[in-house]
């Protein structure tokens, strides 16, 4: 009891009511393309259920629609996986169906994910409506650069941090991607940070190069080298200049493994509702749990039609595309340069995946009023704005710079019901991470408390592990579990196919010695927690 008046008194109202009533999440997750071939049989599936059953699970969450956009179950919406990595998949099995028949039988919850904004894998044949519908990705603003020296020609640069091909010019700006060995025919040199070249080095040098601070190396080869040795004497001045250039995410030499369609695309939303609607319509799952909602990063979406939208939500034209928006400097790994609408940009992009929550729980509650919607994010939550999402209460305020006045306004925490946060760390403690020389906030221990802070008892959160981060070390396993049990509502752990790898089977039941039911579970709990979360700071006193 003591525990629990602790936390009411630090605001967790959700921890302490759940912790009153002996109720913790413990979710496992089955990524749908690491187990593919795992769960493609009903005996395969029974089996797991059973498993599960025996360690105290109480909730599984199964992959349905993967990166690839192609879905492991009955849909007359979406394309369904039919062959993977060159391998036939079962005719006409239905894995949802399977697994919402075993689960039932042995009295666990199932919640379908759905990897909402993913819709092929990169560099895969089988893939789903990104490929379908080209026009439909996200497209991914890059910069182009070029090398200028003494003469009046700019020379293209063809590779970043990585040995260029033979003819070609090459930048590297990071120690670490500094070629082991160099080809005799090679020319290289070292520019400090004002654009000043410090040396030329032919060949490998007999030392280690190292980088000048905040300077860079440029390489080359065949003509490349001609010119580089033309134009890049001594004490002379050279400058990388950059050129924007839009395109689409499927081509995008670093998008490796999912391509995004754009969010604010209206063909692009619907498409994603019609997909989440008809598993709530035609699977008696207990919810949906939403994953990859979300932007591939801070260089999408560019198109012309997020510019216009943005434009209109502005209320004014642009000047500058992208640069109002921001510059990527030429020099790889150097900060962004923000423009004057950086922030707005930030909260516009956030508001598409708020009002995208906002209508898949229409969708849902109104198909099937007591399914629950769940949702995967990063706990790294003071970064997340650059994949475009505030997970946080819509009355949680930033305290950070790329956040607007109204920036808080697109917080969708109180529109789900449940909620994992990614604690992927292998430390456990603060403490273990500041002894590693590394930041706190890279704790298993610190994420969960900032999951917590930041979604201020609007919903139900689950502090989630990463199992290979563990490997060969149980304890480590069991230690981080239970600081996740300690500091939020439940844990999920990712994933299945680690989970059989190690066969911690026997270790789960160590950490699950009895059976619980998830909070997220219990019908009106949360309302009741808000009520008491009301009435309690009304009177002042726990």
């Amino acid at each position: 009891m003591t525990f629990i008046t602790a936390q009411v008194k630090a605001g967790d109202y959700t921890g302490a009511i759940s912790a009153a009533g002996g109720l913790q999440g413990r979710v496992l997750w089955c990524d749908a393309e690491a187990n593919i071939w795992a769960l493609d049989s009903r005996e395969k599936v029974a089996e797991l259920a059973e498993k599960c059953k025996e360690a105290n699970f109480n909730t599984i969450v199964v992959d349905v629609k993967p990166l690839s956009g192609v879905v492991l179950y009955n849909s007359k919406v979406a394309p369904r996986l039919t062959i993977w990595n060159g391998r036939p998949y079962p005719q006409n099995y239905d894995l949802l169906q399977v697994m919402v028949e075993e689960c039932r039988r042995v009295g666990i919850e199932v919640h379908a994910a759905v990897n909402v904004f993913s819709e092929a894998g990169a560099n895969k044949p089988e893939g789903g409506s990104a490929l379908a519908n080209p026009d439909w990705q996200c497209i991914k603003y890059e910069v182009e650069r070029w090398a200028k020296g003494a003469s009046a020609d700019a020379y293209p640069i063809d590779g970043v941090n990585r040995l260029p091909l033979p003819g070609r010019l090459g930048l590297i700006s990071d120690d670490k991607s500094i070629p082991k060995q160099i080809p005799e025919d090679y020319v290289s040199v070292l520019v400090d940070e004002d654009g000043t070249i410090a040396s030329i080095i032919t060949g490998q040098p007999e030392q280690p190069i190292v980088l000048p601070d905040n300077g860079y190396m440029l390489t080359a080869s065949g003509p490349a080298g001609e010119w580089l040795k033309a134009n890049a004497p001594a004490g002379a001045k050279l400058t990388i200049e950059g050129k924007p250039r839009f395109i689409r995410v499927g081509e995008a030499a670093d998008e490796h493994r999912a391509v995004f369609v754009n969010p604010a695309n209206p063909d692009v939303q619907a498409y994603e509702l019609a997909v989440i609607s008809e598993i709530v319509k035609n699977y008696d799952v207990d919810g949906i749990v939403l994953d990859r909602m979300r932007y591939p990063g801070i260089y999408a979406d560019f198109s012309e039609l997020s510019k216009e939208k943005f434009e209109a939500w502005l209320g004014q034209k642009l000047e500058r595309f992208p640069e109002d928006i921001f510059e990527i400097d030429p020099i790889p790994g150097r900060e962004i340069i923000r423009g004057k609408y950086f922030g707005q940009w930030m909260e516009w992009r956030a508001k598409q995946i708020h009002d995208f929550v906002a209508e898949v729980r229409k969708s849902v509650k109104t198909a099937k009023p007591d399914a629950l919607i769940g949702v995967y994010v990063g706990s790294w939550y003071e970064f997340y704005y650059d994949v475009g999402v505030n997970w946080a209460s819509p009355e949680h305020v930033p305290p950070y710079d790329f956040a607007s006045p109204t920036y808080k306004e697109t917080g969708y925490a109180d529109m789900v019901d449940w909620m994992c946060t990614g604690c992927y760390y292998e430390n456990i403690t603060k403490e273990e991470a500041r002894t590693a020389g590394v930041p706190e906030w890279t704790s298993v221990e610190a994420a969960c408390e900032e999951s917590v802070r930041v979604v201020e008892n609007e919903t139900f959160v689950y502090g989630s592990l990463y199992l290979l981060q563990y490997a060969r070390n149980p304890e480590a396993f069991k230690r981080a579990i239970d600081m996740s049990l300690k500091t939020t509502q439940g844990v999920m752990l990712f994933d299945l196919v680690y989970l059989r790898d190690y066969n911690w089977w026997d270790v789960l039941k160590q950490v699950f010695p009895t059976p619980a039911k998830a909070p997220h579970s219990v019908p009106g709990l949360l309302e009741k927690i808000h009520e008491v979360k009301k009435l309690i700071e009304e009177d002042g006193k726990p």
